[in-house]
């Protein structure tokens, strides 16, 4: 099967920061036993980063769990999750610790539970217990966790929606899970006549996500139109779930023109959404969701941009609607809008372009605009000052981005060349595989790729200028021979990440000789 250039990029990559210079696991073992509690902590931590290498350890690190430290017991069930091998003594450890006084130590349980899935029967009552959790840090993990386990943590999430301080989470959760959660409808029903403000916001926007359960509840909802501060999530609600009868109809079309800006908004677009083959009603929401992306409130322009995106209006409607809004828009309504630039295609260069100016916005547009492959042509150039921007994450981003813009990006040769030579780590990697997918035109990279590939200490990143070399010179027997020595070291490697890599790229070099 051929490998793509995706996973041989994470393959070396892989390769080249998984390798741990420490001690060994017996001496940090050992240094576990310190009554110096920086000495432990080290020990723990170096233990963690050798993952299931260090699985000896998990015994004297489950003991650890209960020290009197608070920092030592949270960084043991952090490096706990990070070897990701437990017994039942040590899965006991971190239940008990879910309960401690200390908000950190609970957090690196939780996520070290998460980490080992114990199974469902352990974790989903515990889970379901923490969502009330004063610590908001606590809770994310605990929703994060929830909401990976998915249909099987519904009913202790119907149990939450009972409690006082559990509903709300629970009511997030359900709405991340959308229609698997489908059972928890009647529940979230009860809550639209039963709970407070937000708590009845977040049950509408929940049962917007299940439509077909949330059916049953129509009259419900609907009632929640009467009320100036949940009629927007109930007109969204309404609008998701595709029909509407005459009564409510007649409703929404009233409200598109409320003195609210927003239920204008989101009652026009619930007639659309609902009415797919009735135009002015698109057109209609359309003009208004655009003009929303260009809003002063944040709000507005979320729900705008998710809203033009479920209506899929066409390329060119979009492009001509967002002119004025995006024009020189600043940074939140360009961030705002990004989720919707991503479904425009080459149309959006414009706006992606201009993207690349705002921080918040830069790496994400970078990401765009790579996908776009070799329509991502026109934005080259801005790609290239972004080679060297100091932040090294939307360095690299921007060098992978040409890379996957392939042959159209060859006036990056020059700067791709430069980081090749002087950067490290992913960016070198990540400059040798782009220069390579710019292929022949990239030709003057040539002797750079065969000197880091013939000097550099690091099989991975020699792999990488011998993969960009075959791919930028072929054909020349002198490339092939240069290369063919590396291949074969490669073959020795006691990593067998490196050997399959070097395995298969030798099986490839010899079929064309």
């Amino acid at each position: 099967m051929k490998r793509s250039f995706f996973a041989f990029a994470l393959l070396l990559v892989a390769v080249s920061f998984g390798s741990v210079s420490a001690a060994t696991v017996e001496q940090s073992i050992e240094n576990l036993k310190s009554t110096d509690e920086a000495t432990r902590i080290a020990a723990i931590q170096e233990l963690g980063s050798l993952g299931d290498k260090a699985a000896s350890a998990v015994t004297p690190l489950t003991s650890l769990l209960q020290d009197t430290s608070p920092q030592v017991a949270a960084q043991a069930a952090h490096a706990l999750g990070q070897i990701g091998v437990a017994d039942d003594t040590t899965l006991e450890g971190l239940l008990a610790l879910t309960g401690s006084q200390d908000p950190q130590v609970r957090r690196e349980a939780i996520s070290a539970l998460y980490a080992l899935h114990p199974g469902h029967e352990k974790m989903l009552p515990i889970f379901a217990k923490l969502l009330g959790d004063a610590d908001p840090a606590v809770r994310l993990r605990v929703m994060n966790a929830l909401t990976e386990t998915g249909k099987p943590a519904v009913p202790e999430l119907i149990a939450a929606l009972k409690s006082e301080k559990g509903a709300l989470w629970a009511c997030l959760i359900l709405r991340e899970l959308g229609p698997e959660a489908s059972d928890a409808a009647p529940e979230l029903a009860k809550v639209l006549t039963t709970g407070k403000g937000a708590l009845k916001r977040e049950a509408l926007l929940a049962l917007a996500t299940m439509p077909k359960a949330a059916t049953a509840f129509t009259d419900a909802i609907v009632k929640c139109l009467d009320d100036p501060t949940l009629a927007v999530s109930a007109t969204y609600a309404l609008g998701r779930m595709g029909t509407m009868s005459p009564e409510v109809e007649a409703k929404i079309k009233a409200n598109v023109e409320s003195k609210d800006k927003l239920l204008g908004t989101m009652s026009a677009w619930a007639l659309a959404f609902t009415h797919p083959d009735n135009e002015a009603f698109k057109q209609d929401a359309v003009h208004r969701l655009a003009q929303g992306v260009g809003s002063s409130n944040a709000i507005i322009r979320a729900m705008s941009a998710q809203g033009l995106i479920s209506l899929q209006a066409k390329p060119e409607t979009l492009k001509a609607e967002l002119q004025d809004p995006l024009n020189d828009a600043g940074e939140p309504v360009v961030s705002n809008a990004m989720g919707l630039l991503s479904t425009m295609g080459p149309s959006a260069i414009d706006y992606l372009i201009a993207a690349l100016k705002h921080p918040s916005t830069r790496f994400d547009a970078i990401a765009i605009l790579g996908s776009l492959g070799k329509e991502g042509a026109p934005a080259t150039s801005n790609l290239i000052a972004l080679i060297n921007d100091e932040n090294p994450r939307v360095a690299n981003q921007a060098v992978v981005a040409l890379g996957n813009i392939g042959p159209a990006a060859k006036a990056a040769t020059p700067e791709l060349t430069k980081s090749l030579e002087s950067g490290e780590g992913s960016i070198a990697h990540n400059s040798a595989l782009a220069l390579g997918r710019i292929g022949p035109d990239a030709a003057e990279a040539k002797a750079t790729l065969l000197k880091v590939m013939q000097n550099h200490s690091d099989p991975a990143m020699q792999l990488s200028c011998a993969w960009a070399l075959l791919k930028v010179d072929s054909d020349s027997a002198s490339t092939r021979e240069a290369v063919l020595p590396v291949l074969k070291d490669a073959m020795k490697s006691d990593n067998p990440i490196i050997q399959n890599a070097a395995k298969e790229m030798l099986g490839k070099l010899n079929s064309a000789m």
